[in-house]
């Protein structure tokens, strides 16, 4: 018998208060996300090479002195295997290094190089210039404080369907 989980225990929607889903928040999110993330990736990607996924891999290991492969995907909501495909070509680039882990040699730890520190401090400019006019009209702190509250709820969200669906068991 399927676990509930608070969250199913606590959100209960009747379909007449159901939007339509061009007005679902979640949808609106994705489709602004998808515009922002075409109109400033676009001249990063030309100048210096690099994916919407590359930086954001590189703005997770920023501040870090390492990672696994498992967390950095956690935290950037991205496949596992699409991570480390990822992680190989920015170690190739030299813009990451990856070291074995000294408390579990089945693991690699991943950083930033100089040489990758040196590109997220180029591409900065660029991202913040974009990020201001997005955000002309509107009040930064506010917003970044609706989307830590968003995010936290994300993540709430995650772990309750984790939970819902048990251990996952090999095939």
């Amino acid at each position: 018998m399927p676990r509930t989980t608070k969250l199913q225990r606590s959100v209960k929607v009747k379909t007449a208060d159901a939007k339509r889903l061009n007005d679902h928040i979640a949808d609106r999110i994705c489709r602004l996300a998808d515009a922002m993330l075409r109109l400033s990736s676009r001249s990063i990607k030309q100048r210096w090479g690099l994916r919407p996924t590359d930086l954001r891999l590189m703005n997770i290991l920023d501040g870090e002195q390492h990672l696994a492969v498992r967390e950095i995907s956690r935290r950037a909501h991205v496949d596992q295997g699409w991570v480390s495909r990822s992680l190989r070509d920015l170690e190739s680039r030299d813009l990451v290094q990856r070291q074995t882990d000294p408390m579990d040699s089945r693991l690699s730890l991943v950083s930033l190089t100089a040489h990758g520190r040196e590109t997220l401090d180029k591409v900065r400019p660029y991202a913040l210039k974009s990020e201001k006019f997005l955000l002309d009209g509107l009040d930064e702190g506010n917003l970044k404080a609706l989307l830590e509250q968003v995010e936290a709820n994300v993540e709430a969200m995650l772990d309750a369907i984790e939970y819902a669906l048990g251990p996952k068991r090999k095939k």
